[in-house]
């Protein structure tokens, strides 16, 4: 008597990938994307620099307005430092 023997089927189903969809992104959202995340580090002479441009353009913003030299200097350090 010869046994027969018994051979399951198995179903394999592979994932079906859809293409690529082009979907609209706000510019703040692509802009936010090409920020770096990291800061930047400046050496002490280029960091001076940077203070003393972003001071000048805060007096110049003022255009004769209250304040002064060291509220503009203190302002364009947290700028810089920031950035």
């Amino acid at each position: 008597m010869k046994h027969a023997s018994t051979v399951k089927k198995t179903t394999v189903k592979t994932p079906v990938t859809a293409a690529p969809v082009a979907v609209s992104v706000p510019a703040a959202a692509k802009i936010k994307a090409e920020t770096p995340l990291a800061k930047t580090t400046y050496s002490k002479e280029e960091f001076h620099k940077k203070v003393t441009e972003k001071a000048y353009e805060l007096y110049l913003q003022r255009k004769g307005a209250p304040g002064s030299a060291e509220e503009d200097w203190a302002k364009a350090e947290k700028i810089v430092k920031a950035s």
